[in-house]
């Protein structure tokens, strides 16, 4: 049975209003009320909406238009004391996705906008290759889930090389495709079939991020999550985690909020031994390298990163998005980010060879970061001269499709770390004027 909207909407208006004072006038405001959720979801606070706008989302709700949703149900739970079951009764889960003939046409018409033209011409062979593998003789289950793994596994080296305006429209078409076999899938291929969903929708957040599409990537990255945990794989949900905390980090979100969304990741990760929590492990040093008075704290996870990590066995560069693997670039790479913030100068250089040393020349965007990091690393010694030249090069360098958002970002790190006396120099304005402009609106 669905949820009463109404009666649930009427309570939580009572809850809110009660006791009202000797003027009949309610106990709190929805203003009131907005500050409190916002108070009451601590580091999280960043991600809710203004006042404002959380007020009208309470008077929607109480309002009855809607039943409150997964992020605000547990943050009433909190500021009442009630248990969700008995602010909410025993919601149902949510209807799965039916793809009708109408659904398709769509999905395909949004294929044919990304630039997958051929999509309207091949979407009928695949009724055909379906039906071919149920005939052929052994697990088809097997072999389909085997196959989007693989997929994965391929897109996620293509995203250590390829520009994102090229590898995106190949992540949606794969997506489409895969998104009929989840659709058709019984028993347990339905979960099997969600952990290669969730990386892909982790790589297409990625992608999105690095267009400058962060309203996008957030919505993919939700997506991703819920992909993870529907596949009860505890490595494929920690690593998505730790991934989307990298970004946050890398889209200047705010450190608090890194810290707890790789804190997230490294908690559900536990004990467990493997690779899939030290992306989480690498944000939380490098988030805690930006912020004041947290040096020693970051040098100490450095360590912790390190120590983990020389327990697994080696992996190669272009293994660095698979959950079973974080290759010595990633360390040394985290390390050049890690002591060029907290100014350990030597050991900074040290990472910063050793990650040069073992990128290959096709990694042209992760070396990039590297030389910023050295052109950072040089102006907080107080060389500003060499450390704009040097990042005026490194820019130059790329191609247009490779300056992605990550990169322009790291190019505004580098004007950061110039001292406030050495901004009117010509050739530190130059390179703002270049490389170093705000970013645009949205981003």
């Amino acid at each position: 049975m669905p949820p009463d909207k109404k009666a649930i909407g009427a309570r939580l208006r009572e809850l809110r209003e009660e006791p009202r004072d000797q003027h009949g006038r309610p106990h709190r405001s929805r203003e009131k009320w907005a500050m409190t959720f916002r108070t009451a979801a601590g580091t999280a606070a960043d991600e809710l909406p203004g006042v404002t706008s959380l007020a009208k989302m309470i008077q929607q709700g109480e309002r009855g238009d809607h039943v409150p949703g997964p992020i605000y149900r547990p943050l009433y739970a909190r500021v009442t004391g009630m248990t969700e079951e008995e602010l909410f009764g025993v919601l149902p889960p949510a209807a799965p996705f039916v793809g009708t003939d109408e659904d398709r046409r769509h999905l395909l018409a949004c294929l044919s906008l990304l630039g997958v033209e051929t999509a309207s011409r091949t979407e009928p062979l695949e009724p055909i290759r379906q039906a071919l593998m149920k005939a052929l003789p052994g697990g088809a289950r097997e072999h389909l889930v085997q196959h989007w793994e693989e997929v994965a596994y391929e897109q996620g080296h293509a995203f250590l090389t390829t520009p994102p305006d090229q590898l995106l429209p190949d992540l949606a078409a794969d997506i489409v495709t895969l998104l009929a076999g989840v659709q058709s899938a019984k028993g347990s291929t339905k979960p099997a079939l969600c952990g290669p969903a969730g990386k892909l929708a982790a790589l297409t957040a990625m992608t999105a991020s690095n267009l400058g599409q962060q309203r996008h990537a957030r919505d993919w990255w939700s997506t991703a999550r819920h992909a993870a945990d529907a596949s009860k794989d505890r490595d494929l949900r920690t690593w998505v985690r730790g991934h989307e905390a990298m970004n946050a980090l890398g889209w200047g979100r705010p450190l608090p909020v890194v810290l707890r969304l790789s804190q997230d990741a490294i908690q559900i990760g536990g004990d467990h031994g493997g690779a899939a929590a030290l992306e989480a492990m690498a944000t939380r040093a490098q988030a805690l390298s930006m912020m004041d008075g947290r040096a020693d704290e970051a040098a100490a996870a450095m360590r912790a990163l390190t120590d983990r990590w020389q327990r697994l066995p080696a992996s190669a560069p272009d293994d660095r998005l698979t959950t079973g693997a974080w290759p010595e670039t990633a360390l040394h790479h985290t390390a050049a980010f890690t002591y060029t913030h907290i100014e350990e100068t030597a050991l900074a250089e040290q990472a910063r060879t050793a990650a040069l040393t073992h990128y290959p020349m096709s990694m042209r965007r992760q070396r990039a970061q590297i030389e910023l990091l050295r052109a950072t690393g040089l102006i907080r010694a107080g060389d500003v001269t060499h450390g704009i030249e040097h990042a005026d090069r490194t820019l130059e360098g790329l191609t247009t499709v490779q300056r992605t958002s990550l990169i322009q970002r790291r190019a505004r790190m580098v004007l950061d770390a110039v001292p406030g006396t050495d901004l009117t120099r010509p050739a530190v304005q130059d390179y703002r004027a270049r490389w170093a402009r705000p970013p645009a609106r949205g981003e």
